[in-house]
């Protein structure tokens, strides 16, 4: 009866093992593609962030440049509302 009792006990051991096996293997191929999808989301991050640095140098170059002239064209193509005093009482 012992013996029946060692081998229940060895095979339940023995599926726990393999369920255990899969799983952390499972888990492991998991974190493993999720460290290859980081990389490229970083990879494509720093490019987009050097794209804003640049874009934004650009816009700030052409703003000191062209001052007046933005200034002038808002002036001429957008109509101005007049603001309302706003009394508190």
């Amino acid at each position: 009866m012992l013996q029946y009792l060692n081998t229940f006990i060895l095979t339940c051991i023995l599926g726990f093992a393999v369920m255990i096996f899969t799983t952390l293997n499972t888990v492991k191929k998991d974190n493993v593609e999720a460290q290859k999808e980081l990389l490229r989301i970083k990879t494509i991050q720093d490019y987009n962030s050097a794209a804003i640095v640049k874009l934004d140098q650009r816009v700030d170059a052409l703003e000191i440049m062209r001052d007046q002239e933005i200034k002038d064209w808002v002036d001429k193509n957008y109509v101005r509302r007049p603001q309302s005093q706003i009394s508190i009482n």
